[in-house]
């Protein structure tokens, strides 16, 4: 608890953001938004009713050139997913059940506490070349790697602790205010490498998709 407690503590500190430039190499971002899960149990991307929850994110990331950016993020938030009654209600093998849903034919909810840290690789838009350097908009794409800590918030056995390794891609859309603050939006997926975190080893296909608004400013 004291951990979780000095993470938000750390974000709302940092409530600032990104878009480095020749004269501010540092940038330092914070956002919040929403965390969805895509898995073996269902598609939970945009399914705001009953697979959305909360998600806190920050960034800090340095100048390389013009085009390029390099950094580390970090999220923390709940990751889960809720089966509609359709889903619930198709049967699976006794095996495939979440252990700790009793009473249900079919595979169970998820729950879980995630906290994730990692590299990326940002390539900005404006840079010169598609854009002019100064533009008020910057969009960019980015890709890196995580390592997620996953611990089990229903405590009904549903999901799999541990730590488990994402690739990691996305992109998003800053607004200069100034040469130092900017506003904006990202959206960012994880594909996991192990297919082992909801229980299910059924495909390999386990991700999670945040979306968030963020604040920030580039410094020194």
């Amino acid at each position: 608890m004291k951990k979780i407690n000095f993470i938000f503590s750390l974000l709302f500190i940092t409530t600032i953001l990104q878009a480095q430039t020749k004269t501010s190499k540092l940038g330092i971002t914070a956002g919040f938004g929403f965390q969805q899960y895509n898995g073996d149990l269902g598609n939970g991307f945009y399914n705001f009713k009953t697979s959305s929850y909360g998600v806190g994110s920050a960034q800090i990331a340095s100048y390389l050139t013009p085009s390029f950016d390099a950094g580390i993020m970090f999220s923390i938030g709940d990751y889960g997913y809720c089966q509609t009654e359709e889903e619930a209600n198709k049967e699976v093998p006794f095996s495939d059940r979440c252990p700790g849903c009793l009473g249900r034919v079919g595979i169970g909810n998820l729950n879980s506490r995630m906290i994730s840290g990692g590299l990326f690789i940002r390539y900005k838009l404006a840079n010169g070349y598609i854009l002019k350097e100064d533009s008020k908009f910057s969009p960019y794409i980015y890709a890196g790697a995580s390592i997620n800590q996953i611990t089990d918030r229903m405590k009904m056995n549903c999901v799999t602790p541990g730590n488990y390794y994402t690739i990691n891609a996305g992109g998003g859309i800053n607004y200069n205010l100034s040469e130092r603050f900017v506003i904006g939006y990202n959206i960012g997926f994880g594909r996991f490498t192990s297919d082992k975190v909801d229980l299910q080893v059924r495909c390999s296909k386990d991700m999670y998709m945040q979306n968030t608004l963020h604040i920030g400013i580039n410094i020194f």
